[in-house]
């Protein structure tokens, strides 16, 4: 009997404990859930709006029409054969052509610095070289044939994957797309 003493004294406080004993905590839990922020004023309320509005880019770039299966075709020295968004990843979409080849491209506000900061500091074990007038700052990485580029904290991140030698897929073709969806956001 002493080795379930614990258990039974455990047991009868629980039922020591009313519903009515947890109905101001429940009570203040739902009035704190309902209840609405504090309004920001000035300056907190704009610099509030345009971090939301960076960070909450809505569609990926095919969606947006940000880039054109026109745009992927001349990259990618083919005509595109599909056009989706990547699954499991709304932030991005891939164009592909007949022989698999495809063009990924990912926005992703709010990871630009950070992600660009990463790759030029050699933090991925793959070399990188910088591209001068992509965006604010952009990195190549020509074994993934990638650009990650960044403007007002938004990534832009292009590749080409697949069996195709795309003569289109360079620092410069990719900047220069990276550069068309930044000035069209």
């Amino acid at each position: 009997m002493n080795a379930s003493y614990p258990v039974h004294a455990l047991r009868k406080q629980e039922k020591a404990m009313s519903r009515l004993d947890c109905f101001p905590l429940t009570l203040l839990l739902v009035l704190g859930a309902c209840s609405k922020p504090v309004s920001k004023s000035g300056a907190d309320a704009s610099q509030g709006a345009a971090n939301a509005a960076a960070s909450t880019a809505a569609g990926n770039a095919c969606d947006r029409k940000l880039v054109t299966s026109a745009d992927a075709a001349e990259i990618l020295g083919e005509s595109v054969a599909s056009e989706k968004a990547l699954p499991g990843d709304a932030q991005s979409c891939v164009f592909s052509t007949a022989n698999f080849t495809t063009l990924t491209i990912s926005l992703r506000p709010g990871l630009g610095r950070a992600t660009v900061d990463i790759w030029a500091a050699g933090k991925m074990d793959m070399p990188v070289t910088n591209v001068s007038g992509v965006g604010e700052r952009a990195v190549w990485q020509s074994t993934l044939k990638e650009i990650n580029a960044e403007k007002n904290n938004v990534l832009c991140d292009i590749g080409v994957v697949g069996p195709g030698h795309s003569a289109g897929a360079t620092p410069e073709k990719l900047g220069a797309l990276c550069n068309k969806i930044f000035a069209a956001m």
